[in-house]
């Protein structure tokens, strides 16, 4: 599933299955009504306290990873008039709330967690922190210890099964895959002309325009020799082998339709849908099954986050969810930690990712 694999990829870099840590409500009496202790509760979710405890802990590595890649004023910049620690900070939290969500679902299914695999896991994960002295001193420096990395370990097979529950809820979904089997493009035949420039490509599309053939101005006016001795033609492509700003229009467009010119790196296309393919166009033209079966793969992975997005939904409205976001508002910055090689990117997300659970 996109949202237990779509992680934040700092999170990678420091290997950290991360999971909720929580525990169950400590209760009080006050004039015999049962009381949940929430004194060192960020959130408490149907009962179960999700403690401030882990929620420092879970900060405390996204904040280092985060001034390690971005840099150290990170965290106060400015993100649509909000600090992006401050979003970071809420992003965690309803992470952690999701989290627990997710566990009870599973646990709630009679999933049982093998304590051979758990621990074959866990040591994995030892022996990836045994070499690795930069993590292992960050860890220290955050107070994560085995019994909580052990936690995580066991909450990562629990997202495995989760996300293997919604795969299993959109095979059963026939009306819906069918639907997506003969209205889904996926693969289409294009003609484009290319050009240098913006003046040249208005000057071409105003001929089409005017009744010119596509496939004469192809051959006079292309830049691509590959296509321009042959009217233009691309012949068919899926989707992941065009330039994105090309892919996105020729998979947009009805047949028959011309573009307006469209720039990329090459230069500036006109581009002409010549033919559309579902997956039951593949199947009446006799494409292999092999190939019409990954095909079908993909294309359910294309609605996961749907069906992931409506799953946590209607999870979040049967529980009982209380946040405590004051506990968190005045977060001291975490002890500078040893150097943990970030991925390269260019600027912080303005909402922050789950995890790695893999």
């Amino acid at each position: 599933m996109t949202n237990f694999k779509k992680r934040l990829a700092v999170m990678l870099v420091i290997m950290m299955l991360a999971m909720t840590g929580c525990g169950a409500a400590t209760k009080s009496t006050d004039g015999g009504v049962p009381k949940i202790d929430t004194t060192n509760a960020v959130a408490v979710v149907n009962n179960q306290i999700i403690e401030l405890d882990t929620f420092n802990k879970f900060y405390g590595m996204y904040e280092s990873a985060y001034k390690k890649n971005y840099g150290d004023d990170v965290l106060e910049r400015d993100v649509n008039g909000v600090k992006f620690g401050e979003i970071l900070k809420q992003d965690i939290v309803d992470m952690l709330v999701s989290e627990q969500l997710m566990r009870e679902y599973v646990i709630g299914t009679d999933y049982v967690v093998e304590v051979t695999v758990l621990d074959e896991k866990f040591k994995e994960l030892q022996d990836q922190l045994a070499t690795n002295e930069e993590v292992k001193a960050l860890y220290e420096t955050l107070g994560i210890d085995d019994v909580f990395l052990k936690k995580q370990v066991e909450s990562s097979m629990l997202a495995s099964e989760f996300d293997r529950l919604i795969t299993e809820s959109i095979d059963k979904d026939e009306a819906k895959l069918n639907e997506l089997y003969a209205s889904t493009p996926i693969q289409v035949s294009a003609s484009h002309i290319l050009v240098e420039d913006e003046a040249t490509a208005t000057l071409v599309k105003g001929k089409l325009d005017a009744g010119e053939d596509f496939a004469e101005l192809a051959k006079e006016y292309s830049q691509d020799p590959g296509s321009a001795s042959n009217g233009g033609s691309l012949g068919f492509f899926a989707t992941g082998v065009m330039v994105p700003e090309f892919e996105e229009v020729a998979f947009g467009l009805p047949v028959g339709e011309i573009s307006d010119p469209v720039q990329s790196s090459f230069g500036y296309h006109i581009i002409r849908v010549d033919e559309i393919q579902t997956i039951n166009d593949m199947i009446a033209a006799g494409e292999d099954e092999t190939v019409i079966n990954q095909h079908k793969e993909e294309l359910k992975k294309t609605i996961s986050d749907e069906y992931f997005t409506k799953k946590m939904e209607a999870l979040k409205s049967a529980a009982t969810v209380e946040t405590f976001m004051d506990k968190v508002t005045d977060i001291a910055a975490t002890p500078a930690a040893p150097e943990t090689k970030a991925p390269e990117t260019t600027e912080p997300e303005a909402e922050t990712k789950e995890p790695a659970t893999n």
